[in-house]
């Protein structure tokens, strides 16, 4: 019988001499039930990493997929819960493909044939105490975690500044001076003024290194900055992970949500110079409270083509608008955002027009139409009267003025000719059908940038003789 080998160590870790030995140990005993039941061994699949996420185990997948195609008659493994003992939905994909393909699951202690109503029902159980015993496992562990957490022990990564260490049983963190002396001056930096751009430059020519990057950036800093434990905290529970179809998203709690306890290790920062970071941290935050509105329609979309990094939309002093940047200091040079996200709208509108939007009513169509021209003349104001600031602030030439006025000017008089032709009484008759174009007429930043995202899967930054240029991919061409 062809039989296709599966061997999974539980802990997502590099392979130590444990269980390195494990995993030899299981498969001796896998080869040995192969040569008693005569069963030819026709691949073997190794992997290390929990069983909770189907599709964080590449292993695994790639067995389901060969076992769909037929490549085998059966699967060997020390025990069904080394399939996997994640959600009812993944044990659900395992065990389907698995009686689809008509493919026999067997142990050293017994063989499954899923396609007989007692195994199946048999193995249903088994996946359930699988599952029952993974959440007693997660919660113990938590409860292990919480309570290191609370005696001021540390046991995630040690942060740039220190490295991890043990106080008797209790694991902890101990400073290397080296990294720790330039914690403190970006502490005293920042605290004396300098913003995180010229803290992060300041740093990598001094020849600074992060752990997990090339060289420091404005957001790096920014969360050394505001890390309690360089004051000789622990902090639990900041962060929480969100996992949804084979991806992992960190999500950030509240600080009310958060754990902190006196730690174990020394601090690098006194807690006067820390609270005094904080409170300009703050200072520089927007204010209000929920949810900061959208400002950049194409947010998440602007990548800069030498790094990948996403660009940035920062405030500028005096001027409207802003800019774009590179976090990636000299990587892409920054430009205008409010002459960028004009020339990304002028190119993109012809596609949009191509988007038609659902039938609606006569009357309705017409109120709708009325509603998005209104809206588009408003917008339209609002940027002739950007134009003159960004004449009177040197960012536009008088000549660039001009012909930014003309191209405005037209668009004003379509959009009157339209309002006038609304009042006519065949309007609603000769009027062309409405587009994804008109609905971006009066949309609000964060809806524009959800009308783009539906049409760019990204768009590339890059400067070539001076200029800057945008390379837009889409996600499909709309039809003609």
């Amino acid at each position: 019988m062809k039989t296709l080998l599966y061997l999974r160590k539980s802990r997502a870790e590099d392979l130590s001499d444990s269980t390195g030995d494990t995993l030899r140990r299981h498969r001796e005993a896998l080869e040995e039930t192969a040569r008693a039941l005569r069963l030819e061994i026709c691949g073997v699949y190794e992997e290390v990493v929990s069983g909770e996420d189907l599709y964080a185990r590449p292993e695994m997948l790639r067995l389901l997929r060969d076992v769909r195609d037929g490549a085998c008659e059966a699967v060997l493994c020390m025990d069904i819960d080394r399939l996997g003992r994640g959600t009812m939905s993944q044990q659900g994909v395992i065990l389907e493909t698995f009686k689809e393909a008509g493919v026999k699951i067997i142990t050293p202690q017994r063989t499954y044939d899923l396609l007989d109503e007692t195994d199946e029902d048999y193995t249903e159980l088994q996946t359930f105490f699988a599952r029952k015993e993974l959440k007693l496992i997660k919660k113990r562990m938590r409860r292990g975690v919480e309570r290191t957490a609370a005696e001021g022990g540390y046991l995630a990564n040690a942060p740039f500044g220190y490295e991890k260490s043990r106080e008797g049983k209790l694991p902890t963190l101990r400073p290397i001076e080296e990294e720790a002396a330039f914690v403190r001056q970006m502490f005293l930096l920042y605290a004396q003024g300098e913003g995180t751009s010229a803290i992060a430059g300041f740093l990598n020519a001094c020849g600074a290194r992060p752990r997990r990057s090339e060289a420091f950036t404005r957001g790096a800093v920014a969360s050394i900055l505001r890390n309690p434990v360089y004051t000789g905290a622990v902090v639990w529970n900041r962060r929480r992970f969100l996992r949804a179809g084979g991806r992992c998203r960190k999500v950030e709690n509240a600080p009310e949500r958060w754990i902190v306890t006196p730690g174990k290790h020394p601090a690098i920062v006194e807690q006067s110079l820390f609270d005094l970071v904080q409170e300009r941290l703050r200072g520089r935050g927007r204010s209000g409270g929920g949810a900061r509105a959208l400002v950049n329609p194409f947010a998440g979309l602007i990548r800069c083509a030498r790094c990948g990094g996403l660009m940035q939309l920062r405030p500028r002093a005096n001027k409207p608008g802003g800019y774009l940047l590179c976090e990636k200091k000299g990587c892409c040079p920054s430009c205008d955002f409010t002459a960028a996200a004009d020339a990304l709208r002028e190119a993109l509108l012809p596609l949009l027009r191509r988007i038609p939007l659902p039938a609606r009513g006569e009357q309705e169509d017409a109120l709708r139409r009325e509603e998005l021209l209104l809206g588009a003349q408003k917008r339209l104001a609002g940027r002739r009267a950007r134009l003159c600031e960004l004449l009177e602030t040197g960012v536009y030439t008088a000549e660039l003025y001009e012909e930014r006025l003309r191209i405005l000017r037209e668009q004003e008089e379509a959009l009157v000719g339209q309002l006038h032709a609304l009042a006519s009484p065949a309007a609603g008759r000769d009027a062309a059908p409405l587009s994804a174009a008109d609905a971006l007429a009066n949309a609000s930043p964060a809806e524009e940038n959800r009308l783009w995202r539906l049409l760019v899967s990204s768009i590339l930054c890059r400067s070539e003789d001076g200029a800057v240029l945008f390379e837009v991919r889409l996600r499909c061409l709309p039809p003609a």
